[in-house]
Formats: C-alpha cells, sequence, structure tokens
C-alpha cells in the first residue's frame, strides 16, 4: 500500500476494518508516520468519547445492520477530531462553540458526507443534513477569504467565509438542498462536490 489510509484510519480505529483490510492497515502503519498519528488521534478521541458518554441501559436484543453505526461513529470520529485539533490546539472559544453546534447538530439528525474535489494541498470535506437543515464544511489548506457557494440548476447563493483556522471550517443553518457545493477564492472555483441525498 503506497497511498495513505485516508477515511480507512478512523475505520481501523475504530475497529470497523475487515481482518484482511487491518493487515494491510498494519503494514501501512509500520512505514507511515503520518498515517500512525491519524490512527492515534482518532483511537484517542474515540476513547475520550467513550469516557464521556453515559451508561447506555440494556436494550432488548435486536437485529440491525452494522451500516448507519459505523456511518455515525466515523463521522462522530472525524468531528471530534477536527473539534479536538480546533478548539484544544488553537485554544479559540468562539470556534469551540461553533465546533459544539455542528457536533450537535451531526449527534441529532441523519447526515451524509463528500469529499469535494480540490487542487494538490486542499482537502475538504462537507458534512451535511439529508433534510437540508445544516452543513459543517471542513478545509485544510484552504486560502484566506475562501467562500462557501451553494448550487441549485443555474441559481447559486454564497453561504459565507471559512474562517480563517486550521483547518477552517464553516458551518451553516438552514441552507437548504443543492446540487453541488463549491469552495471559491478570488472569484475561482477551487473545490467543488456533490452531495448524496
Amino acid at each position: 500500500m503506497t497511498q495513505h489510509l485516508d477515511d480507512d484510519a478512523e475505520l481501523y480505529a475504530l475497529g470497523y476494518t475487515e481482518r484482511e483490510r487491518s493487515e494491510e492497515i498494519e503494514a501501512h502503519l509500520a512505514t507511515c508516520a503520518a498515517c500512525c498519528e491519524r490512527v492515534a488521534a482518532a483511537e484517542s478521541v474515540a476513547a475520550s468519547l467513550s469516557a464521556a458518554l453515559p451508561p447506555m441501559p440494556a436494550a432488548a436484543p435486536q437485529r440491525r445492520t452494522w451500516w448507519p453505526q459505523l456511518a455515525t461513529a466515523a463521522a462522530v470520529v472525524f468531528a471530534a477530531t477536527t473539534a479536538l485539533e480546533v478548539g484544544f490546539v488553537h485554544g479559540e472559544s468562539d470556534r469551540v462553540q461553533r465546533t459544539d453546534v455542528a457536533l450537535t447538530a451531526l449527534a441529532s439528525t441523519h447526515f451524509a458526507h463528500t469529499t469535494l474535489t480540490s487542487r494538490p494541498g486542499l482537502t475538504v470535506k462537507a458534512i451535511y443534513s439529508r433534510d437540508g437543515a445544516w452543513v459543517y464544511v471542513v478545509a485544510s489548506g484552504a486560502p484566506a477569504g475562501a467562500h462557501v457557494v451553494l448550487r441549485q440548476g443555474a441559481a447559486q447563493r454564497d453561504l459565507g467565509a471559512l474562517d480563517d483556522g486550521a483547518p477552517a471550517t464553516l458551518f451553516i443553518h438552514e441552507p437548504g438542498r443543492g446540487d453541488e457545493y463549491d469552495i471559491v477564492a478570488g472569484g475561482n472555483i477551487i473545490a467543488h462536490g456533490k452531495p448524496m441525498y
């Protein structure tokens, strides 16, 4: 494996990878310090979240599919990792408040995410509610002053500027559903992605 783990790092940290994939990941981790750090951060966040949650009452056994729990856990770990980096490393209380709002939205609704296609050095994810009630955009490597634009057909709406943090974020209440999210800087689209409602 020559590529970085991407989302598999969080899935591995949560124990949601198949045995064969776990073995591939472990071989990669033996040679990649960046992925080791990402897995360690995801494991730390998962442990912190687990310790902070109240115990759940025992429920009657039910047959459930694993995919919804996996998607929720991965998104919460991703969002919490972002929250920890944003809030505690930089110590910015207003960003912590915005992150708390985003995490509350994540915890209380059904959501999905998409990775936006972007230029090298820029990584952007949009995490959004399936009903269009909110979107949380997280961007690493975004230039100062970059804006999030929602496109619906020929119409477009500027949802606001990403903050100047590392990573840069923007949480939007009631953006509605659109065909595409764009990141625009200097009048140019530098990232774009299609939500899958």
